[in-house]
């Protein structure tokens, strides 16, 4: 009978709470500088609560890594970006002349390097993760991943959503039969049409979405040619009422969708002897989401408030006439008086104010959603989740280390490794 091992979840609130404060309070302080090394605390926080059969996972990153492997990648993008403007400027005016249809082929040429980044990301990230003392691993095949994908975004836009489960599926196949843990590959098991059904309720909003705006439209454009366009108009927005309606319907049921398929990929993922098991419950993953962004809000609006007062009170200290005109009062210093500190700030200093609160706010929201949104969901994800066949642990050798340059440098760069 095969050795079933659970996984353990030993994180709390409080610590994690703490430590993105600090952490992203340095990294604004720093102007974003520190972001690179608050992101490798934050995973080694995070991976070691997760402990399948009470082992912690181990993130052996270093902040460093991260920081040269993205000015790496500016120097290697800025080049890309210098190349591509010239070729859209001689197609805008050359070839297509307009520049609609050049932002479109900019468009598509981005999104390759958006697949390939995301692709060194996750190898960096496996690279630099361990469970009781192997490593694990992926080839390197960023380049290859970028096409296919790319192929299997065309097939899904041409059958306007129908093969996204399959995208999915194979995406997924590529990543995970090309991953490693200690010398043993791991198997991407299953068929993408047992990811169909979860994503049809989402399919059929797509598509009701879309023949309804066509429908709006081709009414609006029918009986505008009868008559002056006023009922025609009130057909169209008529029926684009629905529209907000139905994408919050669609993202419900995608959402449920992203959970059954992570459940079902999960479950069909073997290494060796090694398999896993997952009961992820889309009703607790719902009820985190709703209940984890309530709060982050709430938070982030309290923390706000007295960040505001605090800093309101600052400044009236210095400028006295705030407390008559209000903090987003504009205009220059009065004239005589831009020493003794009873004039208006200048607009300089009213934009300086505005956007602190800004940076404050995206702090602040940062902070609580890694709070009550990642850390709940890391903590469902971590206890649901178990290994079958532990007896056959013991056979898995050590890998040799991989250096994965430049770690996550075209990630960090096009902004898609900022997640945990």
């Amino acid at each position: 009978m095969a050795q079933l091992l659970k996984t353990e979840f030993e994180g709390r609130v409080g610590p994690i709470l703490s430590l993105s404060l600090w952490t992203a309070t340095l990294s604004v302080l720093t102007l974003g500088f520190y972001r690179f090394w608050m992101k490798t605390r934050l995973r080694r926080h995070f991976w070691s609560a997760v402990r399948p059969d009470g082992t912690p996972l181990e993130y052996v990153g270093k902040g460093i890594e991260k920081f040269t492997g993205f000015l790496i990648a500016l120097v290697m993008l800025a080049l890309l970006i210098g190349v591509l403007a010239l070729g859209l400027v001689y197609a805008s005016y050359a070839v297509f002349q307009d520049e609609v249809e050049a932002y479109l082929v900019a468009a598509v040429i981005a999104l390759p390097l958006i697949y390939f980044a995301s692709y060194r990301a996750k190898r960096y990230v496996y690279a630099r993760t361990r469970w009781r003392g192997i490593r694990f691993g992926l080839e390197p095949a960023a380049g290859k991943y970028a096409m296919v994908a790319m192929g299997h975004l065309f097939l899904t836009l041409i059958t306007l959503g129908f093969l996204w489960p399959r995208m999915t599926f194979k995406l997924e196949k590529f990543r995970t039969d090309r991953t490693f843990f200690g010398d043993q590959r791991m198997h991407q098991g299953g068929k993408w049409t047992g990811l169909a059904k979860s994503f049809l309720p989402t399919l059929m909003c797509l598509w009701l979405g879309l023949g309804m705006v066509s429908y709006a439209v081709a009414q609006s454009f029918a009986v505008g040619e009868k008559d002056n366009g006023f009922d025609a108009g009130g057909q169209f927005f008529g029926l684009l009422a629905f529209v907000p309606l139905l994408i919050l319907i669609a993202l419900f049921f995608y959402l449920r969708y992203r959970v059954v398929a992570l459940r079902y990929l999960a479950n069909h993922k073997t290494a060796g002897g090694v398999g896993l098991i997952s009961r992820l419950s889309f009703p607790r993953v719902l009820g985190i989401n709703i209940g984890g962004y309530l709060l982050t809000n709430i938070c982030t609006g309290l923390a706000m408030l007295v960040v505001g007062a605090a800093a309101s009170g600052i400044l009236i200290l210095f400028y006295p006439g705030l407390a008559d005109f209000g903090v987003f009062a504009s205009g220059a210093v009065s004239e005589g008086t831009a020493g003794d500190g009873d004039g208006l700030p200048s607009a300089g200093l009213t934009v300086a104010f505005a956007l602190f609160l800004y940076m404050a706010t995206l702090l602040f929201f940062s902070v609580f959603r890694q709070t009550f949104v990642l850390f709940p969901t890391w903590r469902h994800y971590a206890r649901t989740l178990s290994l079958t066949g532990g007896e056959h642990l013991a056979q898995i050798q050590q890998r040799d280390r991989d250096h994965a340059g430049q770690a996550e440098g075209m990630a960090e760069a096009f902004d898609l490794g900022a997640a945990i």
